[in-house]
């Protein structure tokens, strides 16, 4: 499950891009892949999240809905992006209406 983008990298989300880089950077010098692989990886997937936030659809979704998990949203958006109607079911119901 992904945490927190803003709590595994220890900042805001007044933060800017400088902040996050900062303490991106401040966190994977203390947590090296080899010594603690789950902790770097939460780390860099927390930066990538938080480091492009124009394009960044999680972090869209994250700053909309803090309440809710955030995995959960993001599966909904990605099910949600796919959905395309099926030509017979876009017949059918021109038909019905």
């Amino acid at each position: 499950m992904i945490r927190d983008p803003y709590q595994v990298l220890g900042v805001t989300p007044q933060s800017d891009l400088q902040e996050i880089r900062a303490r991106y950077l401040k966190l994977v010098h203390e947590f090296s892949p080899e010594q603690h692989p789950q902790q770097f990886s939460e780390i860099r997937e927390a930066y990538e999240i938080l480091r492009d936030p124009l394009v960044s659809l999680e972090k869209r979704l994250f700053d909309l809905h803090l309440g809710d998990t955030f995995e959960t949203l993001v599966e909904q958006e990605r099910k949600h992006c796919n959905q395309r109607p099926v030509p017979t079911d876009v017949l059918l119901s021109l038909g019905e209406a």
